[in-house]
């Protein structure tokens, strides 16, 4: 089988989760994989002459880099000329789609939706709307990342229900990781609405004995939040570009990842929180109960309930050493069974061979 996997996106965890899928399919001698991906990397890759990087925009929406036609003309022409028997797409971007347009019905197409319903106050909620739409009508399977939204998204784009399957994230996964016993607490990703920083802020201010790490970039509405969590005397705060050497710190450094979100889908930081051997604090909301094991890998705490949640922060930071490691050992050993690239690779193919 010949297969190739895209993802054009410049966010580190997409990059993770392709490029540990096709180091590790490279193995398998039964398989003829490619991969195609931005020009510069935020995460190391392995390369070779099926290595095909491109420069290409680094969002899914409209730039100026965008209408570089010549370029995007060399990748189709490139695509079709190899004649895959599946591609599969990782990420929204808008040059999937001359690409998906160009091989349908020559090749088997499989794109993921990590947002089936996308989240108000996002600036780029017209944008993800009109991609899901669009790649309903081009994609042969679409793939959820949680089991929680496949009544939603058959419902919202009108798709047959055999057309949405599910199959698990994945990510690369290191050994097991010691806990620091550093009473940090860590918010990591993007500081917009939908993830909660102003639920951040009103827990920062509930549990001042606590120390937080806040390190993301930030989205211009949250701007007078982050001002306000810069001044709080226990918020280390740290809104520029995190490498993903220093992600790996920052994770290692604290004892617990919280995730206090207005809504979500899945969580990509829980599963780096577990990559790193830390447990979570999570509202529960969107699907986040299908990762979080509520007293073994972390807690989930009602949705919106900022007492309760500020309340377990307190308890955690509290928590006595060996209660604490046995909590990290859990985090890892399950959350390296459920998302290791490495352990995915029988499931995947089974994915991929069972529409050929």
């Amino acid at each position: 089988m010949k297969l190739l996997l895209v993802t054009f996106s410049d966010n580190a965890d997409h990059q993770d989760t392709v490029f540990g899928m096709y180091e590790e399919l490279r193995k398998d001698r039964d398989l003829d994989v490619y991969l195609l991906a931005i020009k510069t990397p935020k995460v190391p890759l392995k390369k070779s002459s099926h290595t095909w990087l491109v420069d290409c925009p680094k969002r899914p929406g409209i730039t100026k880099k965008t209408f570089d036609l010549p370029l995007l003309h060399s990748i189709v022409s490139r695509v079709k000329k190899a004649q895959f028997d599946a591609i599969w797409f990782e990420s929204l971007h808008v040059w999937n789609l001359p690409i998906m347009k160009s091989v349908k019905g020559k090749t088997y197409i499989y794109h993921v939706i990590h947002e089936v319903i996308p989240h108000e106050g996002d600036r780029q909620v017209k944008g993800v709307d009109f991609f899901n739409k669009t790649l309903v009508k081009l994609a042969d399977t679409i793939v959820l990342r949680n089991k929680t939204y496949i009544p939603a998204m058959v419902e919202r784009y009108h798709i047959s229900p055999d057309r949405v399957k599910y199959m698990e994230l994945w990510r690369r996964y290191p050994g097991y990781t010691e806990p620091t016993h550093s009473n940090r607490v860590l918010f990591f990703g993007r500081i917009n609405p939908y993830k909660g920083a102003d639920n951040l802020l009103k827990i920062v201010r509930l549990c001042p004995a606590v120390s937080f790490d806040v390190v993301g970039r930030v989205d211009p509405e949250m701007e007078d939040v982050v001002k306000k969590l810069s001044k709080e005397p226990n918020v280390r705060l740290e809104t520029g570009y995190v490498s993903d050497e220093e992600m790996k710190k920052v994770f290692i450094n604290a004892d617990w990842a919280i995730v206090p979100y207005n809504s979500a889908s899945q969580s990509g930081i829980i599963i780096d929180a577990y990559k790193y051997s830390r447990p979570v604090i999570a509202f529960n909301v969107g699907a986040i109960a299908e990762q979080v094991v509520d007293g073994t890998t972390g807690y989930l705490i009602k949705a919106g309930d900022i007492d309760a949640f500020s309340e377990k922060v307190r308890e955690a930071a509290a928590m006595p050493e060996s209660e604490y490691d046995m909590m990290s050992q859990n985090a890892y050993s399950i959350g390296s069974k459920k998302y290791a690239a490495s352990g995915k690779v029988d499931d995947f193919k089974k994915f991929i061979e069972g529409n050929l």
